[in-house]
Parts: C-alpha cells; structure tokens; sequence
C-alpha cells in the first residue's frame, strides 16, 4: 500500500537529514495536512541521483516514492508491445529514451493501481522548491474539474491561455503548444489511465505528451514553471545516444506521424480549437504568428527578449528554451 501522507521518511530511504531539515519552511504546518502523492524515477545505478532527489524532497517535506527506472531497452514485458515488433524495434527511439518513456509508464501503472485520485511525477534530476506542496495545493484548488495533467517544468516559448491566478505571480495556463520535458508533472488517476492506452509509441515521451489528442488528455500548466533541472549530472538519454528529434520541412509520411512531425497535424489544429476556444485560439495564433516572422526577419542577436510576466491577464507570450505553437 502506497502512503500518500506527509511522512518524511520514505520506504526504503534515510531519515531525513539535519541540514534538510533546517531548510523547511514556516509555511510546513500550513501544508502539513496537504497530502501530494509523489513518485520519482531512478535506475538502480543511479545512486548519485537518488540521492540528490531524496534531499530536494526532505526540504519539501515531501515523502517519496522511487520508481526503479528501466534501464535501456530492458522493457518489462507488460510494455514490450508498446515499443517492439517482435524482438525490432518499430521506432527511431534511442535506447535511452525507451528506457524513459518504459519508466514512466511505470509510474502511470502505480498511480492507477493504486486509484489515487492525483500525484506528481519526478525524474531524479529534478530540482523542487521548498514550498511546491502549497504551490501545488493552490494549483489544484482553481483547477477545473476532469483535468488529467498539470505541466510543472516547462518553458513555453508560444502563446498562453489564462485560466486563473495563482499565489506567488504564478498563472494557470492552457497552452496552444505544451512546452517540451517531462521530468515533473501533475497527473491525474484518469490521466494516468489514459496514457496508459496500449499503442506503439514511435516518439520520446514528452513528445507525445504534447500531442494530447492521442490520449484525449486534458492538459493544463502552471507558468512560470515550479519544477527546474537540478543540473547535477549529465543526461541518461544523452549518454545512451543523444535525442531523436521530429523532422522538420516537407512532410515526409512515416510510421509514427502521417505529417513526419506528431506536433504538426490537423489533429493538433482541431484539438487546440476545442480547448482554448475560438477567440483564444485565434489570439495565440496571432500572436505565434508575429513571432515566427519576427524570427524570421530579425537577427538573433538583435531580437528583444520577449516576456511577460504572468501575472498579467492577457498572457500571451513566454520566451524562454521549450518549442511550440497554436
């Protein structure tokens, strides 16, 4: 049985430290009664990590819950059909980005069985504040009823609905494009559930966690983003082999995407149109437009940062390193 209460010391793991201690806040009772379910992702060669993340969870006073990650294309075989043919590889995935997307199903597989109604998902090379639990709890406080994931690490470069202002200068957002990285959402039990959909996955896991329609997730983000790269240690995927990337140009059909890129689609079209609503979804197209010409005519080097501050009503563009657009 999976404790979701507000221990801090995890099955398995250490009391917490004196020094991690000394780093939770006054705002600990406040939250204390708050229960934020939360699983991390770390291969059992992964000590170094491990560590690290048991740290940013004690100054949370959060208690974890690791998830052995998979190593490589050593899929458990409840997933194999998910990613082989046979003994092939249908896809251009990595070895590294299997392993990946194979955890974190994992961790889909957990929540569901254990029928909780949300918990945050993390990567070991995440890096939380310590306050994410009064974050999270504001967050699911104005959220609306039948969401299914909450984006908490993104840096969306393109355009944002507003849906309502959280504490701290943060905004709940719709995106016309959800930023890339998955290494920390929200994800509900019917999120988890949905995503779980048995289908050949051809692309990285945020990739298809950006492509919402295949799964009909309700997907929602809180920017600025709560959850950062701890940046401690380099990338598992890049270390087995770099990333797949989606084609971009001439659409080239292929297995995974009739357009050669998941992210280009009518599907996407169709899908943003029914989410942000026909005066949103023009807006943000609008403003992706300007930017991409902007880009497009301006030097790099000449182009004003674009930013603006979400606590601003009309949020409409970030500029910051993820990708999208409406």
């Amino acid at each position: 049985m999976i404790d979701t209460g507000g221990a801090n010391v995890r099955p398995g793991g250490r009391a917490p430290s004196a020094a991690a201690s000394q780093t939770l806040t006054a705002t600990t009772a406040d939250r204390s009664d708050f229960s934020l379910p939360t699983f991390y992702i770390n291969r059992d060669c992964d000590a170094d990590r491990r560590y690290h993340i048991d740290l940013q969870l004690e100054g949370a006073g959060i208690s974890g819950h690791r998830i052995t990650g998979v190593n490589a294309l050593a899929v458990p075989n409840e997933f194999r059909d998910y990613f082989f043919d046979g003994e092939k590889l249908i896809s251009p995935l990595n070895p590294g980005e299997v392993g990946c997307y194979a955890s974190h199903l994992k961790t889909l597989k957990t929540i569901a069985e254990a029928d909780l109604a949300y918990a945050l998902v993390l990567e070991d090379d995440a890096a939380v504040p310590p306050d994410i639990k009064a974050i999270v709890q504001d967050a699911l406080a104005h959220i609306p009823a039948g969401w299914d994931v909450v984006h908490v690490c993104g840096d969306p470069r393109r355009a944002m609905k507003p849906i309502a202002q959280l504490g701290h200068g943060r905004t709940l957002v719709r995106y016309s494009r959800i930023p890339s990285g998955a290494f920390g959402y929200l994800v509900s039990g019917a999120g988890a559930k949905k995503l779980l959909k048995p289908m050949k996955r051809y692309w990285p896991f945020d990739t298809d966690l950006r492509c919402p329609w295949l799964f009909d997730l309700q997907v929602y983000g809180v920017d600025p983003k709560i959850v950062r790269h701890a940046g401690t240690a380099a990338s598992v995927i890049i270390a087995a082999g770099g990333r797949s990337r989606a084609r971009r140009g001439l659409p080239i059909p292929s297995r995974g995407a009739w357009t050669g890129n998941p992210l280009h689609c009518p599907e996407g079209v169709y899908f943003n149109m029914k989410t942000l609503g026909a005066r949103w979804w023009f807006k943000c197209w609008r403003k992706n437009l300007a930017r991409r010409l902007s880009d497009m005519l301006i030097p790099k080097s000449l182009r004003p940062r674009r930013s603006m501050p979400a606590s601003q009503p009309d949020i409409l563009t970030r500029r910051d390193s993820g990708v999208g657009d409406a």
